[in-house]
């Protein structure tokens, strides 16, 4: 017997006398859910985990990437109002895409949900042995600050989050498998509102790959490997999992 089935099982015994009806299904499924993407996926890995992962070097550790682009990206400015694709529309991307396959379109929760744990679970696994740094990109900008609220944004994020927990970008590979969902929410049920969700998913996510160099985050390589692992994950799990 699966893990759902188990769950769902309980469900039934305790609240429904053995009976399987839509509300039973409905609660084992938002249970199932809510443990997979806020208990495992948020607060155990993206909390926890990687709290834990940020504190195994000191700062100005780590590996440097821009080399593999010849230093390209050395060029790229400092640009603080990328930090409203960072923060207040990533946050927002994520929060909605989770409530709304965890609690609406529940029955396709699972994928999602364990796409989200698989995909932290894996990038903990690489910044505990290979810690990519931006430390340097932070120290030469800090010497000559920007003036102006969006520029306090990003060095408010700086002072808070690791410098050496890069490579692959979560911020890339969450707001990927965000847009990857709406993409085949509207394969499933195709219309207007699902063009229009999955459009407005993936020009988020866009912006937030973007944003992640222009605020100084992030190499190139940490965006290119972040996506990478979202994709190949999600058609992984959303083929095994997802719910036409």
């Amino acid at each position: 017997m699966g893990i759902h089935e188990k769950l769902e099982r309980s469900v039934e015994r305790i609240f429904f006398g053995g009976r399987r009806t839509r509300a039973s299904e409905y609660i084992a499924y938002a249970t199932g859910n809510i443990v997979l993407m806020v208990i495992l996926f948020f607060v155990a890995l993206n909390t926890i985990g990687y709290d834990w992962t940020g504190q195994l070097y000191p700062p100005g550790a780590g590996y440097r990437l821009d080399f593999l682009t010849g230093g390209l990206e050395d060029g790229i400015p400092l640009v603080p109002e990328f930090v409203v694709f960072y923060v207040y529309l990533f946050y927002p991307l994520a929060v909605v895409t989770m409530a709304f396959f965890g609690l609406v379109e529940y029955r396709r929760g699972y994928a999602l949900g364990w796409s989200l744990v698989a995909i932290n679970a894996i990038a903990l696994a690489v910044y505990a042995v290979f810690p990519v740094s931006t430390y340097w990109w932070r120290q030469e900008f800090l010497a000559h600050p920007m003036p102006g609220f969006w520029a306090e944004q990003v060095y408010a994020i700086w002072g808070r989050d690791t410098s050496f927990n890069c490579f692959p970008s979560l911020h890339a590979a969450v707001s990927t498998i965000c847009a990857y969902a709406w993409h085949r929410y509207r394969r499933a049920k195709p219309g207007r509102a699902t063009r229009v969700a999955e459009a407005v998913a993936v020009f988020i996510a866009a912006g937030v790959v973007l944003s992640t160099l222009f605020v100084k985050q992030h190499y190139i390589a940490d965006e290119v490997a972040g996506m990478v692992l979202a994709l190949l994950v999600g058609k992984i799990l959303f083929d095994r999992l997802w719910s036409d």
